[in-house]
């Protein structure tokens, strides 16, 4: 007796009941024409390239993790994560490296780079400016990152602006003049490119000043010292905004303990006041109590350290400041000591309790306030986060009138704000608009060129006048004793730019090349006479054109000298002609504007060399000049 087993292909098998085997079936399986066809008709991905992830060699998989951490500047820990190892390729999952690991190997990557971006920098033609700032990381280490700025063709040939990381090196002693120097140059001179150096942007900090006298001693080519050092605007509009806040704040060094500082820290949440010193305990033990070798500074360290708050910006160095008035001024020094302290409260008490911040927001919708629902918490390191909270203070005023009516969100009365609290909150506002704006700007790579300091300055030193005169709007005598410590500081540094010869070159030069204009503008005779005689002499020693004298086939003529009126001339235009100078004709030539705008300077000269105009050899000097940076963005904060 048999069994009929029809398989998928329909055809019928027999099978024996005494026979427990599978061997017809197996066999019929084997040699199945339906089968085949089925196979024959279907496709794999296989076949058509598809290999899914494909094979990933396992001595690969550590290059490939630090190139993922250092193209993104992800953690390293990142690597670590439960759910990111769910979306990993096994092999990599199976041969995951350690963070320190991934560290090391960045540290090898850049290593082995470095032969090839050398040949790049040493193909490099134009001028290259360094740009150093030393900062402490979260995890303790000093550090001290070098940037590189110049001029550079990319694919398309276009001319653009460049700022490249450079080299990060751990400092491993104090943070002195000589030993930043010395890191410096040596890093410079890994790339031997230290004499197409030629300036460096840096903080005004009085280290920075011991650097740059230590790097005249190394004799670059092109780099003569402090005339080369620009201060970084960037750190300038900080100092200059941090002036006039301090004026509202009672500044106190760190001489206590760290037991002793977190009580004062407590204690902040239940005294407001103390929240207006921009600098409180707390930032002084983690940023000021210990240096590099772990050594405790003293008071004069600290005080060599904060060069702006101590020494330059102390009330007593200011003349002529005005008297307050407490009947007639509509605030004063102590009133806003008090204000500030309210916006602080409000916005701390809106910080911790997450109910009371629901409930402030739906009442800000309901007075049809402006976005964000929001009072920002005043960071103390800085000035901008006052600038944020205030506009906040204006935005939500009608709702905060109202909200801190009821007594159930728990702002003491003494807290409460009225509309001379707001009146203060609206002049800070609009004291310090100019600075929020100037910043925003300036952080944008590339838009605070050496030539655009100037203008800045003068827009501080405009808008800062107009307040202490008065005009447009009637300060009361606080914010103008407030304008005139940040007006000193501001002409200081006015100064220390105007004089520079960077500075004046571009500016004299190759921005507004016309000597009748300087005169019109009421410029310094002295000024122009040294703008001229510097431009002079950066253009004979490096960018003056080697011109041969050309060799002549024929032979010289023995003939009679010609005499005559004609034969003067001549040779009254040839003599003229080999002594024409392109910085006189440059000099001579009108203002170049824009539709009666003044011109990009920078984008004008590019314009002109990449039209083959090349004035003589001055466009490979304006192009280095005007490609100097005006700031250090690349490791700001």
């Amino acid at each position: 007796m048999t069994l009929s087993t029809p398989p998928r292909c329909s055809t019928k098998i027999h099978w024996p009941m005494s026979d427990s085997s599978c061997g017809n079936l197996l066999k019929h399986v084997a040699g199945c024409i339906n089968k085949q066809r089925e196979t024959n008709s279907n496709q794999k991905l296989a076949s058509l390239g598809v290999n899914g992830t494909g094979d990933v060699d396992p001595k690969e998989v550590n290059q490939l993790c630090a190139i993922w951490c250092a193209e993104s500047a992800r953690p390293f820990s990142a690597l670590c994560d439960k759910s990111h190892k769910r979306i990993l390729h096994p092999i990599i999952v199976k041969h995951l490296p350690l963070a320190k690991v991934v560290s090391q190997l960045i540290h090898m990557l850049y290593t082995a780079i470095q032969d090839n971006y050398r040949e790049v920098l040493q193909k490099h033609t134009g001028a290259m400016y360094l740009g150093a700032d030393a900062w402490q990381s979260p995890n303790g280490h000093d550090i001290l990152g070098v940037v590189i700025y110049q001029l550079i063709k990319d694919g398309s040939g276009k001319i653009e602006l460049e700022a490249m990381p450079f080299d990060f090196v751990q400092l491993a002693k104090s943070h002195t003049g000589e030993y930043l120097g010395e890191t410096l140059r040596l890093v410079v001179e890994k790339f031997d490119v230290q004499h197409k150096i030629c300036g460096i942007v840096t903080e005004n900090a009085s280290n920075n000043m011991s650097m740059v006298a230590e790097m005249k001693k190394f004799k670059w080519h092109q780099f003569k010292g402090d005339s080369q050092w620009i201060r970084c605007y960037a750190h300038l509009l900080n100092l200059i905004a941090r002036s006039i806040l301090k004026t509202f704040c009672n500044l106190k060094k760190n001489t206590g303990s760290n037991e002793d500082s977190a009580k004062e820290t407590e204690s902040k949440d239940e005294e407001p006041e103390i929240l207006i010193r921009r600098y409180d305990e707390d930032t002084y033990i983690n940023e000021y109590k210990y240096t590099a070798d772990g050594k405790s500074k003293t008071s004069e360290q600290y005080d060599a350290d904060d060069e702006v708050c101590e020494a330059e910006l102390s009330m007593q160095d200011i003349q002529d400041l005005s008297d307050e008035d407490e009947d007639e001024d509509l605030y004063t020094l102590a009133s806003c000591k008090q204000t500030l302290a309210k916006f602080r409260a409000i916005a701390c008490k809106l910080l911790k309790s997450p109910n009371v911040k629901a409930e402030f927001v739906e009442i800000c919708g309901e007075m049809n306030c402006d976005k964000p629902h929001n009072v920002e918490r005043d960071v103390s390191t800085q000035w901008n986060s006052t600038y944020v909270q205030l506009q906040g203070v204006i935005q939500c005023e009608k709702a905060i009138i109202q909200w801190q009516k009821d007594k159930k969100y728990g702002l003491a009365r003494q807290y409460h704000i009225n509309k001379t609290d707001i009146n203060l909150a609206r002049d800070l506002v609009s004291l310090l608009e100019l600075f929020y704006e100037q910043t925003l700007q300036v952080y944008t790579l590339g838009s605070a060129r050496l030539t655009h300091i100037i203008v800045f300055i003068d827009e501080i030193t405009e808008h800062l006048s107009n307040a202490i005169k008065g005009e447009g709007h009637r300060y009361p005598p606080v914010l103008q004793n407030a304008c005139r410590v940040g007006l000193c500081l501001t002409n200081k540094y006015y100064t220390l730019t105007d004089c520079l010869p960077l500075y004046q070159i571009a500016m004299g030069m190759f921005l507004v090349p016309s000597i009748p204009y300087f005169q019109i503008a009421g410029w310094e005779k002295e000024w122009i006479i040294k703008a001229i005689w510097l431009t002079r002499k950066m253009f004979d020693l490096f960018y003056k054109p080697q011109i041969e004298p050309p060799v002549s086939s024929q032979p010289t003529s023995l003939g009679k000298h010609k005499t005559g009126n004609i034969a003067q001339l001549a040779i009254a235009a040839q003599t003229n002609q080999s002594s024409i100078n392109p910085i006189d004709v440059w000099l001579a030539s009108g203002l170049v504007l824009d539709d009666g705008s003044p011109i990009n300077a920078l984008k004008w000269w590019i314009q002109q060399k990449n039209a083959a105009n090349l004035h003589g050899g001055l466009v490979q000097m304006a192009l280095g000049v005007l490609s100097c940076p005006g700031e250090n963005p690349q490791y700001n904060h």
